[in-house]
């Protein structure tokens, strides 16, 4: 298969680095959002919960998926490969578990929440489920936002020697 060049193989670390950005910018807001705003009425929870699912399914979405095909064209049109490195064999199993969970737990949590604080208002804040939801996306999302972290950390300093042949 033909390889990238120069010149593409810039343009593919461009957007990789562009989109990663996006996707922990997104992750991290989530995280700073879910902390440290305190809503004070139903109103002001909807809004609340109404911007994490904004940066969800426009930033976090966005990102991770595009970061996933960008990783696809690396490892079928670059020397790198899919499983050549030990580092981008861990960055390929935390993608795809991340983009798992955030699919099957994150984003579900999130929107039963918002449906929860349409029915409940500000007493949404007290109903069992909610409480629930919301401590599991507390930890996740400041677990998840450590993981893309720690990609960004291994991408730049590729810490694991080659895989032997």
């Amino acid at each position: 298969m033909k390889k990238l060049g120069s010149k593409g193989l810039k343009v593919l670390k461009t957007l990789h680095l562009i989109f990663a950005m996006v996707w922990t910018a997104g992750a991290i807001a989530m995280v700073l959002i879910t902390f440290l705003i305190k809503a004070q009425s139903g109103d002001e929870l909807h809004v609340k919960y109404s911007i994490l699912l904004l940066i969800d399914n426009w930033l976090i979405i966005t990102g991770a998926m595009t970061s996933l095909v960008i990783g696809i064209v690396y490892g079928v049109f670059t020397n790198w490969g899919f499983f050549k490195q030990r580092w981008i064999v861990v960055k390929w199993i935390i993608t795809v578990a991340q983009i798992l969970f955030g699919t099957f737990a994150y984003h579900p949590w999130l929107t039963r929440n918002l449906e929860i604080i349409g029915e409940l208002k500000e007493q949404a804040v007290y109903h069992t489920e909610f409480m629930a939801n919301n401590r599991c996306m507390e930890i996740s999302g400041f677990f998840q936002s450590g993981l893309l972290l720690f990609m960004i950390v291994i991408s730049v300093f590729k810490p694991w020697k080659a895989k032997k042949r």
